[in-house]
């Protein structure tokens, strides 16, 4: 029996998959492949219906565009430092008022404030003194009572991280994720930077039968 969430869900999977129609073939199946590996339907329940949103790491703009299907009283700023992934996500756009993209870089946050910033499968490619001090540098442009929602992986079960770490090291060396190596860091030392950078941190479990050692991190601004 198909549920009336599950019905809504594949709404949201279809219009979300049409967007990238326009694209080569390549980046539409990278798209289809990102759904398919990351549980990010899981993740933007944790994001703010309406506010400011920024998106870190953007890429392709896949959970920029969900965060704006889903809820139009979002206005979404995605920023990647890879200006082919920002062109492409920017040709997703079409007539809609409420998403934008811009080249940018995570260690220098636009001078705005947002209710919200999201960062999914990015942080691990950034060594863990530059994650810390982009944790302070989100901290300070989230507005009082804004939300990061950070979605990373952690050590446990040490199987499926093993799955993880291998297959993000293929894809560092062999696929187009860019990064300056693997920097997983176990859930104390995320939950430490996230109180560290003025954030009162809650861990989110993400169960799924998917074999990656998925965990989600909210850092909350009184």
């Amino acid at each position: 029996m198909i549920t009336s969430n599950e019905s809504l869900t594949d709404d949201i999977h279809r219009t979300l998959l049409t967007l990238y129609e326009p694209l080569p073939l390549g980046d539409r199946l990278f798209v289809r492949i990102r759904l398919l590996l990351s549980n990010l339907y899981q993740l933007e329940r944790y994001v703010p219906r309406e506010g400011k949103i920024l998106d870190i790491g953007c890429g392709h703009g896949v959970l920029s565009n969900l965060l704006a299907i889903t809820s139009p009283q979002r206005q979404i700023l995605g920023i990647d430092i890879d200006a082919k992934k920002i062109a492409a996500a920017q040709r997703t756009i079409g007539k809609r008022s409420n998403i934008q993209f811009e080249v940018g870089d995570a260690a220098f946050l636009p001078d705005s404030s947002f209710h919200a910033v999201t960062i999914a499968d990015v942080m691990y490619l950034i060594p863990p003194d530059t994650q810390r001090a982009i944790l302070t540098s989100i901290a300070c442009v989230l507005e009082p009572n804004g939300v990061l929602v950070w979605k990373t992986q952690t050590h446990q079960p040490w199987w499926k991280y093993a799955i993880t770490y291998t297959q993000e090291w293929l894809m560092t060396k062999l696929g187009p994720t860019k990064g300056a190596g693997l920097f997983f860091m176990d859930n104390e030392e995320s939950i430490q930077a996230i109180r560290t950078a003025g954030l009162h941190p809650v861990v989110v479990p993400l169960p799924s039968r998917r074999p990656y050692s998925d965990i989600l991190f909210l850092g909350c601004k009184s």
